[in-house]
């Protein structure tokens, strides 16, 4: 069966391509071009985009939840509506994702991850289980629940490997006891190791880079900067994933974690070929405003922003708070809102744009084979947008997911 897109604007996503045409064999990109290039056999499905943007589908590497679902909640109920809700948002594959809690309660959210990746979802694939936590610093525990919070033993994480292979991220706290020997381990398996949740100072970073570490987990959020040692600056995790280039990392760019003045920094210092978005979402993503729980704490979700932040409160535009406001909780943003971001507030054309949610995550997590771009032989993977980035079409593997008609 085949499936044109028409009349759009393609974003491969290294050029953009007016007045394409995108040809879909099945589930997989069979040709693309200038319309007038492109040849479409008879009796194709054609679907006019009327100018839109055609980008590839975007990938989330980091999600705890979205849409009413939970990964913690460790039912398959939960993973469907997080696949069937993200396609909203523009997202075509993505990485459910763990949070610090009681060892049986993360295995049977993990167990419960690779039964949905055998079921017929319509909705957005699941690309496999990302370990956040319990591994981490508690000086840097932002919103894990310190309760759950351990060092790395191998009698914990060896068997839960063994069984599971389709884990293929685990972020951790490098400077923890046995932490090195876990970055050795996760990299003789071809898991990507991510520093998180730290407090290391800069030759700990070294020493992770050297045992296998190879990202950074949400960059600013949870993780130690310079400070003072008998007069002398030490630098932390934050300057450290700056300046070293083995080193990818990740922005949560919801208009609310970072400034756009930092996210800048970051792309400056990186490059945009080492950074990706991720929206760290919880389950309150999509729903609005109200009172929830994430990890056993307490969750506020709300919109008010302080007057000197860089933007200001505008509708719609809510944060996840513990409900203290000590720290902020994971996320409520989709995916389409961190592009719209890095246009309107970044000033990135769409073009880099849709490289941080497409080919730049694809990479760091070794799919860009078949994921993150539009070329010949990838996955049909597709995302159509407008200028403002409001979703109209989502399609996962040739099938369309979402619709706004």
């Amino acid at each position: 069966m085949f499936t044109v897109l028409l009349n759009g604007k393609i974003i491969t996503p290294f050029r953009r391509i007016d007045r394409g045409a995108v040809l879909i064999e099945n589930d997989h990109i069979k040709e693309f071009g200038a319309m007038d290039k492109v040849t479409i056999p008879e009796g194709s499905r054609l679907i006019d985009v009327g100018g839109a943007f055609i980008s590839p589908g975007f990938i989330d590497l980091h999600l705890h939840g979205a849409w009413g679902g939970d990964v913690m909640g460790a039912t398959t109920a939960d993973l469907l509506r997080m696949a069937q809700g993200v396609v909203k948002g523009g997202v075509t594959s993505f990485l459910p994702t763990t949070l610090s809690g009681p060892l049986p309660d993360i295995v049977k959210a993990v167990d419960c991850i690779g039964r949905a990746m055998r079921m017929d979802i319509h909705g957005a694939k699941i690309l496999g289980a990302h370990l956040e936590g319990p591994y981490f610093s508690l000086e840097q525990k932002g919103a894990q629940n310190p309760l759950y919070i351990i060092n790395p033993k191998p009698e914990d994480y060896l068997p839960l490997f063994d069984k599971y292979p389709f884990i293929i991220r685990v972020s951790a706290a490098p400077e923890l006891d046995g932490a090195l020997e876990l970055g050795q381990e996760l990299k003789r398996r071809g898991i990507v190791a991510s520093i998180a949740h730290s407090n290391a100072s800069y030759q700990e970073v070294l020493q992770a880079i050297e045992h296998g570490y190879t990202h950074a987990t949400h960059i600013f959020s949870g993780m130690s900067t310079i400070k003072r040692v008998d007069a002398y600056r030490v630098a932390g995790v934050v300057e450290s994933v700056l300046v070293l280039d083995e080193l990818t990392t990740e922005m949560i760019a919801d208009g609310h974690h970072l400034p756009p003045s930092l996210m800048k920094l970051v792309l400056k210092t990186k490059g945009i070929d080492k950074v990706c978005l991720v929206t760290d979402s919880m389950k309150a993503a999509g729903l609005g405003p109200g009172r929830y729980e994430l990890g056993g704490l307490d969750v506020l979700i709300e919109s008010a922003i302080p007057e000197v932040f860089e933007i200001s409160t505008q509708e719609r535009n809510y944060v996840a708070k513990l409900a203290d406001r000590s720290a902020f909780a994971s996320s409520v943003a989709t995916m389409d809102q961190l592009v719209r971001n890095m246009v309107k507030h970044v000033g990135l054309n769409i073009v880099d744009a849709v490289k941080l949610v497409t080919c730049n995550p694809a990479r760091m997590q070794g799919i860009d084979h078949e994921r993150g771009a539009i070329a010949e032989g990838m996955k049909a993977d597709i995302t159509v947008f407008d200028e403002n980035v409001d979703i109209h079409l989502t399609m996962a593997e040739g099938e369309i997911v979402y619709q706004n008609d």
